[in-house]
């Protein structure tokens, strides 16, 4: 028991000068501490403080476009943490750049794929733009596939993100009107037409659901709407294209009364008479469509015009109604043959061949570069025996294609030629030729021949009767040739 008492004094001895020495050691740097703390207090706050403003700067670096501070041991703590928080907002910008990209190059799965996905990442919504954007687009495919209500989500959805956006508000009206919901259409382009009032085209819808839903009083005031202070080309080209998306999405009558407005602006017009006499004979009015394309061939000719009214013209009862409307057409327009060409095949339809054959010579001899004119007249020659009148036609046919061929023309010697060339090799000219058919090159002169042309003109000089002598001389005789066939 005593041994025992003794070591634990030893040992309560050895502690306490253990406990001396560490704080005789310690001392000089903790008194150095207290020092600086009592003298620079304000220091050691200041680190305290930069190292939380770079934690914080990294909370909030998901929502900030400010670049972070990695300066230090606290800056790349709160690089790694801004790291973590931001990584689904970057990959959700990645996708949301693909997807924009992929959309303008045509590449719509792709482009609902990416978009769908960016949204699915960035579910607090901190890239509020894009979102805005791929909402548009997403809208817009679903509009293309007549997913009206999945489209109208999407709309919804931009408009709610960005209250002033007014393609939102424009695509938002447009599927309820296509859905039928008028009072919400009409409110939605009211609401597009405060944020932006100079809007043609918001304009142009809302007149079309008062049109619609037979509010005339508020269509007509629209309508007066859009055709104040603007040119007849502007006007001319917004109804023509809501025209067109009328057209693609069957909505007929709207897109008959777009084109009908167009052309009070342009009766001259014949892409807009195509369209609209194509809608009429797609809802069953063939005399209409008939009457409408020959309204169009009254502006002007068009082969689309003249192949429509030979196509529908048999299913009509009586076809006599569309012949007067091309002779009046022929009488407007007296040196275009190739309205005479439709008369004269019109013609062969009902039998009157006697008229016929004159209105296909006239078309002849006004246009002869209307080869199909040149054709059905030689076939008539034929018919009817005239071989001799039906070969010369064949040759005017002939010849006057051989002057619509392009050829190049040297400028400076007036050198022509089938082939483009750099070079022309009659006047050693670098860049000289120029392309026209060779009926305008004939009718400006040809300038200094070559070799191969005096070379030509030489032989012509000759008696062709000689010449055809000495060929003659060498062929066999009739008669032995006949023998020799015999044999």
């Amino acid at each position: 028991m005593e041994n025992t008492g003794l070591i634990g004094d030893i040992l309560a001895l050895l502690g306490a000068f253990f406990l001396g020495f560490v704080a005789g050691a310690l001392f000089g740097p903790l008194r150095h501490f207290v020092v600086s703390l009592v003298r620079t207090p304000g220091q050691v706050f200041k680190g305290a403080q930069n190292a939380g403003a770079k934690l914080l700067q990294a909370f909030r670096t998901s929502a900030a476009e400010e670049e972070l501070d990695r300066s230090g041991l606290s800056g790349a703590l709160a690089g790694a943490i801004s790291g973590v928080l931001t990584a689904n907002v970057r990959r959700a910008e990645a996708s949301f750049r693909e997807g924009m990209a992929a959309f303008d190059q045509g590449e719509l799965d792709t482009a609902r794929r990416k978009l769908s996905e960016a949204i699915f990442w960035d579910r607090r919504v901190e890239l509020a733009p894009m979102h805005v954007l791929a909402h548009l687009r997403l809208g817009g495919l679903d509009e293309q596939q007549s997913a009206w209500d999945n489209a109208k989500k999407h709309y919804q959805r931009a408009a709610q993100l960005d209250a002033n956006n007014v393609p939102a508000a424009v695509h938002l009206g447009m599927v309820h009107f296509r859905l039928g919901e008028t009072g919400p259409a009409i409110f939605q382009f009211q609401r597009a037409l405060e944020l932006d009032p100079a809007n043609l085209d918001t304009h142009y819808y809302l007149y079309t659901v008062y049109r619609r839903a037979k509010m005339e009083s508020e269509a007509l005031e629209q309508l007066r709407l859009i055709k104040a202070g603007e040119s007849a080309d502007k006007l001319v080209e917004l109804f023509a294209r809501h025209g067109g998306e009328h057209f693609r999405l069957a909505a007929y009558p709207d897109a008959v009364n777009d084109y009908e407005l167009a052309l009070q602006l342009d009766p001259g017009s014949i892409p807009l008479y195509l369209a609209l006499g194509d809608l009429y004979h797609l809802q069953g009015q063939v005399h209409t469509a008939l009457e409408t394309w020959c309204r169009g061939l009254w502006a002007g000719y068009s082969d689309a015009l003249a192949e429509r009214v030979l196509a529908v013209a048999g299913e009509a009862v009586d076809v006599w109604p569309v012949i007067t409307l091309v002779r009046d057409c022929v009488a407007r327009h007296p040196e275009d043959g190739r309205q005479r060409l439709l008369l004269s095949r019109l013609l062969r339809g009902v039998g009157q061949e006697e008229e016929r054959v004159i209105h296909l010579q006239q078309a002849v001899h006004l246009s002869p570069e209307l080869l199909a004119a040149q054709e059905e007249l030689g076939d008539l020659y034929t018919q009817v025996g005239e071989t001799a009148k039906a070969t010369l036609t064949y040759k005017d046919g002939l010849i006057s294609a051989r002057g619509q061929e392009t050829v190049y023309r040297c400028k400076v010697c007036a050198y022509v030629t089938v082939e483009p060339q750099e070079r022309c090799f009659q006047c050693n000219r670098w860049g000289s030729f120029e392309s026209m058919s060779r009926m305008e090159a004939d009718g400006r002169g040809s300038g200094p021949r070559n070799l191969l042309q005096r070379a030509g003109a030489a032989l012509r000089g000759q008696s062709l009767q000689s010449v055809w002598s000495r060929i003659r001389g060498q062929l066999p005789a009739p008669e032995s040739r006949t023998e020799s066939t015999t044999g």
